[in-house]
């Protein structure tokens, strides 16, 4: 029996040979040829296909994978930049799954693959994964699953029970690893060297972010979105609760809530820090007056020149300042931004609890502060006192 051929031929009233057809409660026309038709009803069977979420066993994962983040930013809640980075993520596993069915992606396959993205890495060759970029994919991948789930694509997650590789340090690094305790923060007098240092070097706003870096350790996206209502002098108290992002020019940079709930917090600063902000404050509002600003939102930590005159610094940019501040000071450690949040840890831990510390830094749990707090070598010598009594 023959199936009954959709796609029509006809001729206009000038002679002209045109092509329509029929799908899906509608009629597509004005196709020059059979072959033209045809590919638009593909593109519209696979349209209708991922709206009625006709899916089986049998199906790619790279189709999968695009129902879900299609669902998964249907609902609305994450930021911006964390669809971002998701899709970054997804492209990575569509690379080394697209093409995978469904019924191959079984626990024993899954647990080998994430054994050879730990030797192979991302050229497939010589560098591995880091272990916090398997986290992430397998994250990412476990959502997919269970969505899958949900929708009745699958069973069961093939992913429960799935075991990440061990990451094991060589003799040689962990030696290094131990040696370099005290490079990840500064000491009280490296960092009131780096501190003079960037006044007299520094411009106002470049000098005063790094008191504002330094006294709270704050994230550096979040003092770049600090405005002039957000400082609080009648209680020398600083408001963190939104973020700068960044994907293009800077010149386009937007304004996101912080990296989550726990992160909108009061932070407080010395009347030092606090008379800092206000000279720049004051300075910034001088210039509004007699300078275009390419930005009028009151932003703190701005470039100066005429060209980005008002924009935000970029991340990029602050780190780079820093480095080289912290290299002229004459301190020789690797430094970053981030490092301003450990230097504050380490300099505020013995002074106060766990629980001031947590919010301080912004933090859901004090098992995450943790990580910040590193024992300085005062700190590690005070066991010691325990044993004086028996010595004599």
């Amino acid at each position: 029996m023959e199936t009954k051929d959709r796609f029509k031929r006809k001729i206009n009233s000038k002679g002209k040979v045109t092509w329509y057809f029929q799908a899906f409660r509608t009629t597509k026309r004005g196709f020059r040829t059979k072959r033209e038709a045809q590919l638009a009803y593909l593109e519209m069977e696979k349209e209708y296909r991922f709206k009625k979420q006709i899916v089986t066993k049998n199906e790619k994962f790279s189709v999968v994978a695009k129902l879900w983040f299609e669902y998964y930013k249907s609902l609305g809640e994450q930021k911006q930049s964390t669809y971002e980075k998701r899709s970054e993520i997804l492209k990575t596993l569509c690379r080394w799954l697209g093409d995978k069915e469904l019924v191959e992606l079984e626990s024993e396959f899954l647990e080998g693959f994430f054994y050879m993205l730990k030797e192979k890495g991302i050229d497939g060759k010589s560098k591995g994964y880091s272990k916090n970029s398997l986290q992430g994919l397998k994250q990412t991948l476990n959502m997919i699953f269970k969505f899958c789930v949900k929708k009745s694509f699958l069973t069961s997650n093939p992913l429960t029970g799935v075991k990440l590789p061990k990451y094991q340090k060589s003799v040689e690094e962990l030696k290094k690893s131990l040696n370099c305790l005290d490079q990840d923060y500064l000491t009280i007098d490296e960092l009131r060297t780096f501190l003079n240092y960037s006044i007299i070097h520094e411009d106002l706003p470049l000098s005063t972010l790094f008191h504002v870096l330094f006294y709270t350790g704050c994230r550096v996206s979040e003092a770049l979105a600090l405005q002039k209502s957000d400082i609080l002098t009648e209680t020398n108290e600083i408001l963190f609760y939104k973020q700068t992002v960044v994907s293009g020019k800077q010149a386009d940079f937007r304004i996101e809530s912080t990296k989550t709930n726990s992160s909108a917090r009061r932070v407080a600063v010395t009347p030092l820090v606090m008379n800092k902000l206000k000279v720049l404050v004051e300075s910034l509002d001088k210039m509004r007056k007699d300078l275009e600003f390419k930005n009028d939102d009151n932003y703190l930590f701005i470039y100066l020149e005429q060209s980005k005159r008002g924009i935000p610094f970029r991340r990029e940019y602050v780190n780079d300042h820093i480095k080289k501040c912290v290299s002229r000071s004459g301190i020789n450690k690797p430094f970053h931004t981030h490092l301003a949040r450990h230097t504050m840890t380490s300099l505020v831990a013995e002074h106060c609890s766990w629980d001031v510390l947590k919010a301080r830094l912004g933090h859901t749990d004090k098992s995450t502060s943790e990580i910040y707090r590193h024992l300085t070598a005062n700190e590690r010598l005070k066991p010691l006192t325990a044993f004086i009594e028996l010595e004599e």
